[in-house]
């Protein structure tokens, strides 16, 4: 089997939001702390990545991370976040839940190229 070369992010979908405007202003960005996006989402709401493509490093996991944006303080706050790893090579588009335990605030869609 070929190793996995890249993630690509496809779309990121608001289950539920904590913000009580009724919209999260949400950063997507890698576990180092590399920010792909800055969206604001209300229930419901899908994001499409344009081309977003994340390589796999010694075909380690990838980590995506989601915080929340306070736009009053400007501080974000961690939601969760999803593992991708390079097994996951060939297996079509595939979905994570991110955030809280009992019910997801958002879900992660991609494929492991």
């Amino acid at each position: 089997m070929t190793d996995a070369a890249f993630a690509k992010l496809l779309s990121l979908e608001a289950k539920r939001v904590q913000d009580p405007d009724g919209a999260d202003e949400i950063l997507v960005s890698r576990g180092d702390g590399g920010v792909f996006d800055r969206v604001r989402m209300r229930q419901g709401d899908v994001f499409e990545f344009d081309e977003r493509f994340v390589p796999f490093v010694d075909q380690a996991p990838i980590d995506i991370v989601l915080h929340e944006v306070n736009e009053a303080t400007g501080q974000a706050s961690f939601i969760g976040g999803a593992g991708i790893v390079a097994a996951e090579l060939g297996l079509g588009e595939r979905k994570q839940a991110i955030g809280a335990l009992s019910l997801s605030l958002y879900e992660l869609t991609y494929k492991v190229l």
